[in-house]
C-alpha cells in the first residue's frame, strides 16, 4: 500500500514540475524596440530595432553631450524620464534626442533583383530630412513594385520625413530563354518541322538562329515570349510561354504573304535537358528544310 501511495505521490510531483515549466514557458513576453537617437545624446540601448525577451525589464539610460541644452526621451510619443526601466510587450518606440534633433526612423526592404537607394535597414533621419531614394530593376527580373507606407509611389523620388515610414522595393524573378533548344512545330497542313534554336542576348530582348538557317529576334517579359525566325522565302512567327525553366510552348504561324498564312503550334525544351520529347509536337519522318518550303506546301 505505501509503495503505491509512493508512485502516486512521484506522477504528482513530475506532473506539476512539467505544468510549472509549461507556465514558465508560456510567461515569457516580448517586445520590438526601435530605437531613435539623434545627434548630442549617449547611452543606451544605441539606435537600433531590437527583438526582446521581456523576461527582465529594460533598462535604458540616456544623456547629453558637451555642447547640447535640452534632453527629451519619448516613448510611443510620449515623454519618460532620461533613465529607468521598461516593461513593455507587442511594437514599440524609444526616442532620445538633444535640443530641436527630433529624429523618425525610415525602414527600407529590398528584394532581389534590384539595384539602388537606400539600401535594406532601419535609418534614422531628422525631423523634416528630405531622403531621396531611387531603385531599378536588374537583369532577368521583372514588375518592379515600390510601396510606400504600403502605398504604390514610382520608382524614385523624395520622402519628407515629418512621420516615421516604411519604403519597400520588390521585384518578380524571370525566366531565362538565352542558351539553345529544340524547337518542334506542327501546322495545320500536316507540315512539321524539328530545329535546333539558339538565343543570345539582353535577359528581355535579344536574337535567335535555327539549326535551319533562319534567323530573327526575341522579346520575353516575364514568362511571355515572343520571336520570329525570318527565311529568304518564308516567314514564321511564333507566341507563347514558359509552363517551367527548362520547357515553353505556344502557338505559331508560317506564311510568305499576308493571304498565304498557315499556323500551328510549338513547343521547345533546353537543349541541355531535351529528353521528353514526346511532350512535344511529333516531328517530320522525312526531313525538309523550313527555308524550302513556301507557306502552302506540305512535306
Amino acid at each position: 500500500m505505501k509503495r503505491k501511495t509512493l508512485l502516486i505521490l512521484d506522477a504528482v510531483l513530475l506532473a506539476a514540475v512539467f505544468s510549472f515549466d509549461a507556465c514558465k514557458k508560456a510567461d515569457i513576453v516580448t517586445a520590438t524596440l526601435t530605437v531613435l537617437v539623434s545627434e548630442g545624446v549617449s547611452g543606451i540601448p544605441e539606435a537600433g530595432v531590437y527583438n526582446l525577451d521581456m523576461t527582465n525589464p529594460l533598462q535604458y539610460s540616456f544623456t547629453l553631450k558637451e555642447g547640447y541644452s535640452k534632453l527629451t526621451v519619448l516613448l510611443d510619443g510620449a515623454a519618460i524620464a532620461a533613465s529607468g526601466t521598461l516593461t513593455i510587450s507587442g511594437v514599440h518606440t524609444l526616442q532620445a534626442y538633444a535640443d530641436d534633433h527630433f529624429e523618425y526612423a525610415l525602414t527600407v526592404t529590398v528584394t532581389d533583383g534590384i539595384s539602388g537607394t537606400p539600401t535594406a535597414g532601419t535609418f534614422n533621419y531628422g525631423q523634416g530630412s528630405l531622403v531621396n531614394y531611387s531603385y531599378a530593376i536588374e537583369d532577368g527580373f521583372f514588375d518592379l513594385v515600390v510601396t510606400l507606407d504600403g502605398v504604390t509611389v514610382e520608382s524614385s523620388g523624395t520622402i519628407t520625413m515629418s512621420a516615421a515610414h516604411k519604403l519597400s522595393a520588390s521585384a518578380t524573378a524571370g525566366k531565362n530563354i538565352r542558351g539553345t533548344w529544340l524547337l518542334r512545330e506542327l501546322y495545320d497542313d500536316g507540315s512539321s518541322f524539328e530545329v535546333t534554336a539558339t538565343f543570345s542576348g539582353a535577359y528581355a530582348a535579344g536574337s535567335v538562329i535555327d539549326s535551319d538557317g533562319g534567323s530573327g529576334a526575341y522579346t520575353l517579359t516575364g514568362a511571355t515570349v515572343a520571336f520570329t525566325l525570318v527565311f529568304p522565302a518564308v516567314n514564321y512567327e511564333y507566341s507563347g510561354s514558359f509552363s517551367d525553366n527548362d520547357t515553353m510552348s505556344g502557338t505559331c504561324k508560317r506564311y510568305q504573304t499576308a493571304d498565304s498564312v498557315i499556323r500551328g503550334t510549338w513547343g521547345a525544351i533546353r537543349k541541355t535537358t531535351a529528353t521528353a520529347a514526346a511532350a512535344l509536337p511529333a516531328g517530320a519522318v522525312e526531313r525538309i528544310r523550313k527555308g524550302d518550303v513556301e507557306p502552302g506546301e506540305k512535306q
